[in-house]
């Protein structure tokens, strides 16, 4: 596997470094293969986003790397003016290399929070360093309530084909036709540094096409993706507080890997075992108890991946001023399957393998801080 201990191997190497206020790109050229690179900001601890740029000239997005979508979408100029951060909006008619789609329909988006229309269009895209030539996209407009609080433009989803739609060709579906990486996988390495303000820069990074072994800690432990929904979706066999097996994946959970999620959520009853291993009633707990919160493992493919009370809890002050906390260990009704969201994430490094996309994978292994 690639990573950047391995530059020495390279007879001939082409890097060519873009800088802006909030990321860093870097593509490493061997051939005709590459390696792209795009550094992630972290605001509030609750969404990480990476710059990407589309058309010609480059416009630039920050785009949240979705693994539970698999659509790409930034807003356009008929997006919302009233909202809370200001936001970049492409501009179709200043890209030369921008191309309507036939019919022009809108499509609906619709997250667990948020909704949009989006349009289909085409034009290149530059992600971490690597250009896609024509590109489908959405551009965006009517968003809700929720899009319009949003610190990020737009979502870049990085979840399998069969989530698509529109019969569009997704960002992992034009790398691969283009073979445009080196190896059909992306990595994801996210951190919990904070910093003086609300955004933190440089906090994490997504790899596409190799990973760093700068950022984890022994092997990957890897798992097959146990469905053909489009969904990262992997069996855990076993859930741990402070080394206690609490007997809530008997014989096994299911749980969908989501770096568009903040939180872990799982089935109510599930998620009210791990209250009560953990001695509290409910995700609202005393700030004096965080430091005595244990660690919590996941069994997947028979390795213990663990998350301490950094990763789940934080602070927070409300609306009148007074220092709060709070568990991201959330429950949802009507379901069985876990999410497994950065709460769980920045403790985990994770490689997404589509070397087959009909037979993807995931790795794990320990996060480096």
């Amino acid at each position: 596997m690639f990573t950047l201990k391995s530059f020495f191997l390279i007879v001939i190497i082409i890097c060519e470094l873009q800088t802006s206020k909030t990321s860093v790109s870097l593509i490493i050229k061997k051939g005709n293969t590459n390696v792209g690179v795009v550094s992630l900001s972290n605001f509030k601890n609750v969404v990480f986003y990476g710059e990407v740029s589309v058309g010609t000239p480059p416009q630039h997005f920050n785009v949240v790397f979705d693994t539970g979508s698999s659509n790409f979408w930034i807003p356009s100029t008929l997006w919302s003016t009233q909202t809370t951060y200001p936001h970049q909006k492409f501009n179709a008619k200043a890209s030369k290399t921008y191309f309507p789609v036939s019919g022009r329909k809108e499509y609906d988006f619709r997250y667990a929070s948020g909704e949009l229309k989006g349009t289909l269009s085409q034009d290149k895209l530059m992600l971490g360093g690597i250009t896609l030539e024509a590109q489908d996209f959405f551009v965006g407009s009517k968003p809700d309530s929720y899009f319009t609080r949003v610190k990020f433009d737009g979502i870049l989803g990085l979840g399998l084909p069969s989530l698509k739609i529109a019969r569009t060709n997704t960002v992992l579906e034009n790398l691969v036709e283009k073979k445009l990486i080196s190896q059909r996988i992306f990595s994801i390495w996210l951190t919990s540094r904070k910093g003086a303000g609300d955004e933190v820069e440089n906090a994490g990074q997504i790899t596409f096409g190799g990973l760093d072994k700068r950022h984890f800690r022994g092997e990957h432990v890897y798992v097959p993706v146990l469905s053909r929904t489009g969904f990262w979706n992997i069996s855990m066999s076993q859930i741990s507080v402070d080394g206690r097996d609490i007997k809530v994946c008997v014989p096994h959970c299911f749980a969908f890997v989501d770096s568009g999620a903040t939180d872990i959520y799982g089935p109510k009853e599930k998620i009210m075992k791990i209250y009560q291993a953990l001695g509290v009633r409910g995700k609202d707990i005393a700030c004096s108890k965080v430091k005595k919160l244990p660690a919590i493992s996941f069994v997947v493919g028979g390795k213990s991946l663990f998350i301490t009370r950094n990763n789940y809890a934080y602070e927070y002050i409300d609306i009148r001023g007074a220092t709060r906390c709070s568990l991201r260990l959330l429950w949802q009704d009507h379901t069985d399957t876990w999410i497994l969201g950065l709460a769980f994430m920045q403790a985990i490094h994770t490689v997404f393998d589509f070397q087959d996309f009909n037979n993807p994978k995931i790795g794990f292994a320990k996060a480096a801080p």
